[in-house]
């Protein structure tokens, strides 16, 4: 079995690797073949076939998959292709913007950004590159976030329909923000990047200070998790479980061999964003079903259980969702 690797740690290894890694999907059919991932420190691209990858089209913001695949570059966008497997762990995660107000926007226009979702808050209008307003939004075009040389937004053909973004109308508000995911188009290799809103949810009236996508405020005092868990150290008896919050907050992993019965509990109190956890006395070439979850004065939250197989021989079980 391949190391589950962190997107940061995969990115590092460039192209030519094959790599392992666990994320959440931040857009659906709306931008096409591609898909882009986050965990909490980075963002990838993924590109397929639907139809020659199985399950790949249905993939949708919010679902937390573990997929396995090549790195290459593509007119400078570190992307995974081709994708040998992609497996969907769960679905309706929160996926958490980086927040920008749009007089810096282009001081998170860099790679280390790139395929993460960020949402620029606090813009007053948009318009094309040759400086012309711009109420509604066209199919393939490329518009400039407040005027700004650099800050360019481009609307894809793809998201159309009732919430797509073609000809959709901007807020009337003083302001608004736009969220999108950081691409890049540079064919020599260096600059090029670009915001990809994905839908016409996407511009928000009203100035704000970034939102978590659909889930209420990013600085949300919640705990706010970012990630699904990670196994690492991975051994035939056990595993340690990582995982990160926004906000500090207790640690808290239920884990077992039925994914509706985990019967086993390990905690630390003490509050953290960086959480993590071992876990001892299991089975060698098993899989178990593990839930995260953590709590601070705001709250609880808890994420999907998700399958980590210990080493050392052929898994007792499967993942139900493979």
């Amino acid at each position: 079995m391949p190391p589950i690797l962190s997107v940061k740690a995969a990115r590092a290894l460039g192209t030519g690797t094959t790599v392992t890694v666990r994320a959440v999907v931040l857009n659906g059919a709306e931008m096409g073949n591609i898909r882009y991932i986050q965990d909490a420190e980075a963002g990838l691209a993924l590109y397929a076939h639907p139809t020659k990858l199985p399950g790949y089209g249905e993939l949708r913001a919010g679902d937390s998959i573990q997929v396995t695949g090549q790195l290459k570059t593509y007119n400078g966008l570190l992307e995974m292709d081709p994708i040998a497997s992609v497996h969907k762990l769960a679905s309706g995660q929160r996926l958490h913007a980086l927040a920008v107000p749009a007089a810096q926007v282009t001081t998170a226009f860099t790679e280390a950004n790139e395929s993460r979702l960020i949402e620029v808050t606090g813009v007053k209008r948009l318009s094309t590159p040759a400086g012309t307003p711009a109420p509604t939004l066209a199919s393939n075009a490329n518009y400039l976030l407040d005027g700004q040389a650099g800050a360019l937004m481009r609307v894809g053909g793809a998201s159309t329909g009732p919430e797509g973004l073609v000809d959709a109308t901007l807020p009337t508000a003083e302001s608004f923000s736009v969220r999108g995911v950081l691409s890049q188009f540079a064919p020599g290799g260096t600059g090029g990047y670009q915001l990809l809103p994905r839908l016409a949810s996407d511009l928000v009236p009203g100035g704000g200070s970034g939102t978590s996508a659909g889930s209420g405020p990013a600085n949300s005092p919640l705990p706010g998790l970012t990630n699904q868990p990670m196994p690492v150290n991975v051994s035939p008896t056990g595993f340690t479980v990582v995982y990160s919050t926004t906000n500090p907050s207790d640690t808290r992993v239920r884990y077992g061999l039925d994914a509706n019965q985990l019967k086993e509990v390990r905690t630390d109190a003490t509050p953290t964003t960086r959480h993590s956890l071992t876990l001892s006395g299991l089975l060698p070439g098993t899989t178990y079903y593990v839930e995260v979850s953590s709590r601070n004065a705001a709250g609880l939250e808890t994420a999907s259980p998700v399958p980590v197989t210990t080493s050392g021989g052929k898994a007792a079980r499967v993942s139900s969702q493979d």
